[in-house]
């Protein structure tokens, strides 16, 4: 499909999903398990809510989705309509909580919670009919960049989750909607809200935490042997800029050989995905789900 054509299908699809004022739905009844403990982290069960495709036939791949916040606010019921949505496309779509960043909480504590939900996963693959060998991360802003490091990071022991022992935590694939992937320019060029985001998060500024910028950064994990990727990104995004972050991603994934889609969404700013039923979230589901069926091509 030529990429007029493409765009042009984006567009109208999205136009009809808007005039509907509901949110879209596939071919597959859904059902919703929620409020599920997948793992304790000092104390406290992080929850995962799943939302399965019942009559489907067969274990099916399933896509984790991360929120977005910065990595500091925000919690795993932002992404359940697009969870719900992917079970209606025939995946088991779940969406995990993680724990928020500040004070004494940094890197790479998210990214231990991100693994530990795909392991979760993998480990109660048979109580949910997911198959453990397909199993996709994705999310959005700060969740894209979770979601970007399970994929691209070869030795996830960097991040030292001691969850599930002997339980694999890779990743068929990834979905990165708007998340930033060079860290240490970010902040230096960003606004005083990026500083925060990334003082929380990665516990100061690039110049006295270099190595961790670079061991959080996804752009250092570009190779050409990675599971494929998809990025969604807003042109007009003035938080985490589109060619700073989606096209110099995209370039490295592609220079190193490997597999990755850029989708530029045209007029977009920064956190369309928030609401569900946008325009904009309208117009790019289409790409989310085209990319999914080509890594699972027999879901």
């Amino acid at each position: 499909m030529s990429l007029i054509k493409h765009l042009t299908f984006i567009s109208c699809w999205g136009l009809i999903f808007c005039a509907c004022n509901r949110p879209p739905a596939g071919f597959y009844e859904t059902k919703a398990v929620e409020n599920v403990p997948y793992v304790t982290r000092d104390g406290q069960k992080l929850l995962v809510d799943l939302y399965l495709p019942t009559n489907a036939q067969g274990p099916r791949p399933a896509v984790v989705l991360f929120h977005g916040g910065g990595w500091t606010i925000g919690n795993r019921t932002m992404e359940r309509d697009l969870a719900r949505f992917l079970a209606s496309m025939g995946y088991v779509g779940a969406t995990a909580q993680y724990r928020l960043c500040g004070k004494n909480i940094h890197h790479p504590v998210p990214v231990q919670d991100a693994l530990a939900a795909v392991k979760f996963l993998r480990s109660n693959a048979a109580e949910y009919g997911i198959d453990p060998e397909r199993i996709a991360a994705g999310g959005e802003s700060a969740g894209g960049h979770l979601a970007l490091l399970l994929a691209l990071a070869r030795d996830h022991s960097i991040f030292k989750d001691d969850s599930f022992p002997g339980v694999s935590s890779e990743v068929s694939a990834a979905i990165d909607i708007y998340g930033p992937t060079d860290l240490a320019p970010a902040y230096k060029g960003g606004s005083w809200m990026v500083k925060w985001f990334l003082d929380s998060y990665l516990g100061g500024p690039p110049e006295k935490f270099a190595e961790v910028y670079k061991e959080a950064a996804p752009l250092t994990y570009a190779r050409g042997d990675a599971p494929p990727v998809l990025i969604v990104h807003g042109d007009r995004d003035n938080m985490v800029g589109y060619q700073q972050h989606a096209e110099k991603l995209h370039k490295a994934i592609r220079d190193a050989g490997g597999r990755c889609q850029l989708v530029r969404v045209t007029g977009a700013g920064h956190g369309w995905g928030f609401d569900f039923t946008s325009n904009t979230s309208m117009r790019t589901l289409p790409a989310i789900t085209q990319f999914l069926a080509r890594v699972f091509p027999d879901n």
